[in-house]
């Protein structure tokens, strides 16, 4: 494809735009071939077709193209969690975001948008480091998203595999995929060792958002998957704090009735 090009874009241009589409739609290589295809032959008509025709006239038509299957291949047992593409836009920007979004309710809310003609529709855009898609259809944030402190030890277990996924589908470094991965292999290891459920939910919150402002020039950066066991007694002993109090307010409201 690569041949068919404007002048001075090169393969390396085309394989990030590749990506670019497969972590959008989620798709195989082969089709976002084909919609890269479609995208750039857009973009670039002007410079291809002949004279714009009087107005009078209608355009022709747009050419229909069908991407190929396996007449043997049946749909995935499990259909996969595809979150919205708000937060997708932030994790490949290394910029912080909710880990709500790559829950199952997250996933589940994006599913449930509505699409429409301009969700498929991009625009070729001249950046410092070269061309890249843009959805001329931004998304947004979602009203729902749930902050990391506030979700269960059972959706953060479950969201990290989605997130994992979608950090490497807009290609991350292998390190810092590895440092991602590595915090929730030990996190796991501290709730079997019997460390206070809460204070590592506190704790994930806490290093999550500080290691993207860190990664964004905000601090030093550090890594993510090191366990800093004096934080997580600090934020232990706030917590077990604020239950403290909790309870007393609970027992003097109990005395004055």
């Amino acid at each position: 494809m690569a041949e068919n090009a404007p002048p001075g874009v090169n393969e390396e241009t085309l394989g990030q735009l590749r990506q670019q589409i497969i972590a959008r739609f989620q798709c195989s290589e082969e089709e976002a071939n084909i919609r890269l295809r479609t995208t750039w032959d857009n973009a670039f008509q002007a410079l291809l077709e002949e004279p714009p025709q009087p107005n009078n006239q209608p355009p022709p038509p747009k050419k229909v193209t069908f991407p190929d299957f396996d007449t043997d291949a049946v749909i995935a047992d499990r259909i996969p969690h595809t979150p919205n593409q708000f937060a997708v836009g932030k994790i490949r920007s290394m910029d912080y975001v909710e880990l709500w979004y790559f829950t199952t309710e997250g996933c589940r809310e994006a599913s449930r948008a509505t699409p429409t003609t301009t969700d498929d529709t991009f625009s070729l855009l001249n950046t410092d480091s070269g061309l890249a898609l843009q959805s001329i259809k931004a998304s947004k944030a979602s009203r729902n998203a749930v902050p990391d402190e506030n979700l269960s030890w059972e959706q953060i277990m479950t969201a990290r595999h989605t997130l994992i996924n979608t950090a490497n589908n807009v290609n991350w470094p292998e390190k810092h995929i590895h440092a991602l991965a590595g915090l929730y292999i030990n996190l796991e290891s501290l709730k079997a060792a019997g460390y206070n459920t809460q204070a590592l939910i506190s704790y994930h919150a806490t290093v999550r958002k500080q290691w993207h402002a860190a990664m964004n020039g905000q601090g030093t950066p550090f890594n993510l998957s090191n366990i800093n066991e004096n934080l997580l007694l600090k934020l232990e002993n706030q917590l077990r704090d604020r239950n403290q109090e909790e309870l007393q307010k609970q027992a003097s409201s109990f005395t004055t009735l």
